[in-house]
Order: structure tokens, then sequence, then C-alpha cells
């Protein structure tokens, strides 16, 4: 995805948005896509943990979701 793509993408999403990235291990991916989810913050999060985990992972006492839109790496389901 070029920055313009990006950019525009971007653009649709409100200002106020949460916008994440996939986190942990080496190297980079191209961006191929933005996907809207819930999200929580993640207080035990270890430093290979990202800030924040899918809601599913906490069927229970969850705590606050935050709508959020994920910048996808080529191989981030891989993670």
């Amino acid at each position: 995805m070029t920055a313009d793509e990006l950019i525009q993408r971007l653009k649709t999403l409100p200002p106020e948005s949460t916008v994440l990235v996939e986190g942990y291990e080496t190297g980079y991916d191209d961006i191929v896509d933005l996907k809207p989810m819930e999200v929580v913050r993640y207080r035990k999060a270890r430093e290979w943990d990202g800030e924040y985990s899918s809601v599913d992972k906490f069927a229970e006492n969850r705590g606050k979701t935050i709508p959020a839109t994920v910048i996808l790496g080529r191989r981030g389901n891989l993670r």
C-alpha cells in the first residue's frame, strides 16, 4: 500500500479514531488492509504483548471496549 492509498483510507475514519498496528516479532511487511475491531486495553501485558487485545480474548470482565482500526501487514495472521 502506498502512502497516498493509506492516507485515503485513513481519511474515511473519524478523526478521533484509535489506530493500531500489529505488534511483536521481527521485520516489516507491506500494509494490506485496515480492519475495524473492538479492543480492550490489556492491563497485564508483558513486554512481548501488545497494549490492546481483541475483545474475544477476554470473555469475562473485559472492561471498556474501544473501537479501533488495525493496520494489517501481509503476514500478520501468522503472528
